[in-house]
């Protein structure tokens, strides 16, 4: 069964985490600090990631020193 476009960028978004994290060299608690958020809050939307705020997604892009791929192609 083929994802919604709105599951593949919830999984982007988890990629793009991931990759901060390990391009920072950071657990959860570290990279909450980075971005400014309280540690419950990037928990939950980690789960949810269509809950994160654009100022919190371009932060975890200079962090993972990428942009948020995804979108749709023309």
């Amino acid at each position: 069964m083929k994802k919604s476009a709105y599951q593949q960028m919830g999984d982007e978004v988890k990629i793009l985490i991931n990759e901060a994290k390990v391009r920072n060299n950071l657990n959860d608690e570290g990279l909450a600090k980075k971005i400014g958020i309280p540690l419950p809050t990037l928990r939950n939307r980690k789960c949810n990631p269509g809950r994160f705020r654009m100022d919190d997604i371009w932060l975890i892009e200079q962090l993972a020193g990428r942009p948020l791929r995804g979108g749709t192609t023309q």
